[in-house]
């Protein structure tokens, strides 16, 4: 048996040994924070994918996208002549499903104008109810005996008789009048505005255009402004109306402003945008109907809807309004800059409250005055960018409206009343650019937008894209509530010969971080970062590196190349980070006709 001491030994060196043969524990490093959506950084990547379509070459043209549907409107293949007025319908690629494509040809709606809807007397076929049945037979002897009366029979009788015979000459009266006035304005045809007094000259739908501008709002296609196929391509003068393409019916309508309303003056090469506010409008409180006798108080609505054991059917659906038809919809149409009939160029804003018909003019833009600009709506806050003065191609900034809606609440009801500017337009410059007249980078507009002036001084090597001009702005979502203005393709560079060739092109694309949407975790995100002081990528811009889509499709490896004049939108809840491009000038002169869709990773 062994000694205690040479156990105690054994056992000491045991232990001192199990370090050496114990494998050694690896080093754990804390992972950084990650940045949700790529958070503005340096590596944001993103991918082409050429969608196989009939070739529609154009430019000049829009595009706007609905419910996965591309609607392509308008364009040129030679200069300064449009193509048709047909709408191009792009049904876009969804869960394998391959892209299609259709035509359709401009029709006008039944109901062509609000003001026709609310002017026209068209005669409705009566609708026998039972009513009219039991009319014949006899009568109650409640029927005619007054609420409250304390007269006698034979007075009633008296004044009954009389009460009939006036309102048989009132009802005749009101018909003569009726039919005067319906007549008349039947006959001037479609198009007619009460309030200016005099036809217009335009007809049910829109003419041949290029450098209009469309925006969406809800499921229809509003359309401003352009030029037309006359002689020497003239800007279009359409007194104000807005065109609308209706995608449920696929016809065409239009709005006029209201004859107290002032008009934009016309134009072409704009931009266009739009929200879907005010749509929440006030409802007055419900009128009870006051009935004259006994038994209109005890049938109530009845002959109307019929009783619970006999209802009439369809009388409910029949009176039954849709918040998009003419003389109803709702939202609001914005246009800014682009060129005059006079050849000048502006940078005006206006806005088309749809359910009023009215327009109003909200702040001027920072000049100079510019076509070709690039618009976004993104939340409250709209964003331009670039443009082309007649001289030269602008960049350098980023400028922000910050728009509000007005609202209202007397109690007894409450709506919504439009949209208005809150200040002025605000700038983010860029940081190597020298302050431009109006620029206002420490304005309310663009706070939380941009770290202080002070921190982005001498910081030259922060990325800004390129001055360009007939380029598209985008607003697009990259998941967890993080959103990014997308900036893709445009003119560098004009031709030295205008319209009629083609200029230097871009091929580039950038991405514009703004603030997250509330409540989601990109803003949480955000908000854990600013605790930690450290830079969350907002109001900065970021280069895309771009590849194909496919690494085995040529054409994905090719790409769209450099181009302007083209189209492009979002697709919306299709693909929220993607975004359609079709046609457009190639710096060859040639008029493209091929579809991309851009996804930013």
């Amino acid at each position: 048996m062994e000694s205690f001491a040479k156990i105690k030994r054994r056992g000491t060196d045991l232990l001192n040994s199990l370090p050496q043969n114990m494998p050694s524990m690896p080093q754990v490093q804390m992972p950084s924070m990650p940045r949700i959506g790529g958070g503005g950084g340096a590596g944001m990547k993103g991918t082409w994918q050429h969608i196989p379509l009939p070739s529609l070459p154009r430019s000049s043209h829009s595009l706007d996208i609905i419910a996965g549907n591309a609607y392509i409107f308008g364009g040129e293949v030679e200069a300064r002549k449009p193509v048709d007025n047909d709408m191009h319908v792009v049904v876009l690629p969804w869960s394998g499903a391959p892209a299609d494509y259709y035509a359709v040809k401009a029709k006008a709606s039944p109901k062509t104008s609000a003001d026709e809807d609310s002017s026209s007397n068209a005669k409705i076929p009566t609708i026998i109810t039972e009513a009219d049945e039991t009319e014949s037979q006899l009568k109650d002897p409640m029927t005619e005996v007054p609420l409250g009366s304390s007269r006698t029979a034979a007075a009633d009788d008296d004044d009954d008789s009389e009460e009939e015979s006036e309102e048989d000459s009132s009802d005749e009266s009101e018909t003569e009048s009726e039919d005067s006035i319906s007549e008349p304005a039947a006959a001037a045809g479609v198009g007619v505005s009460k309030g200016k007094g005099k036809a217009l000259e335009t007809g049910d739908v829109p003419a041949p255009r290029i450098g209009h501008a469309t925006a969406v709002i809800g499921t229809r296609v509003f359309l401003f402004g352009g030029r037309s196929a006359a002689a020497g391509s003239a800007t279009l003068d359409e007194r104000g109306r807005v065109w609308i393409f209706e995608t449920k019916t696929h016809t065409w309508t239009y709005l006029d402003p209201h004859h107290s309303s002032p008009v934009p003056p016309a134009r072409s090469y704009h931009a266009a945008t739009a929200t879907e506010k005010p749509r929440e409008f006030a409802v007055r409180p419900m009128r009870l109907r006051r009935s004259s006798t006994w038994k209109e108080w005890a049938e109530g609505n009845s002959a109307e809807v019929g009783i619970p054991q006999r209802p009439i059917t369809g009388a409910i659906a029949e009176k039954a309004t849709d918040d998009e038809a003419a003389g109803a919809g709702f939202g609001t149409f914005i246009i800014h800059a682009g060129c005059l009939a006079d050849g000048t160029r502006t940078s005006d804003v206006w806005a088309f409250d749809v359910h009023a018909r009215t327009w109003k003019q909200l702040p001027d833009a920072p000049g100079p005055a510019r076509g070709g600009a690039a618009l976004a709506l993104a939340g409250s806050r709209l964003y331009r960018f670039g443009g082309f003065d007649g001289q030269r191609e602008l960049g350098g900034r980023l400028d922000v409206l910050h728009l509000v809606l007005d609202e209202f609440d007397d109690q007894n009801s409450k709506g919504e009343i439009g949209v208005f500017a809150r200040g002025g337009w605000g700038s983010i410059i860029a940081p190597s650019s020298s302050p431009l007249p109006g620029a206002g980078t420490n304005s309310p507009e663009t706070a939380g937008l941009t770290t202080p002036a002070t921190a982005q001084a001498g910081t030259p090597s922060e990325p800004w894209p390129l001055p360009r001009s007939v380029a598209n702005l985008s607003l697009i979502q990259a998941g967890g509530g993080r959103e990014y203005l997308v900036l893709s393709l445009g003119e560098s560079a004009p031709s030295a010969n205008g319209h009629a060739s083609a200029g230097s092109f871009h091929a580039d694309v950038w991405a514009f971080q703004i603030p997250p949407l509330g409540g989601t975790t990109a803003s949480f995100t955000d908000a854990l970062l600013q605790t930690m002081g450290r830079k969350t990528g907002e109001g900065r811009w970021t280069p895309v590196s771009v590849g194909p889509f496919d690494d085995d499709e040529e054409m994905d490896v090719r790409g769209p190349g450099a181009r302007g004049w083209f189209a492009a939108a979002p697709l919306g809840e299709l693909e929220e980070n993607a975004i359609f491009v079709a046609g457009g000038l190639a710096e060859s002169g040639e008029r493209l006709g091929d579809g991309w869709i851009f996804r930013l990773d």
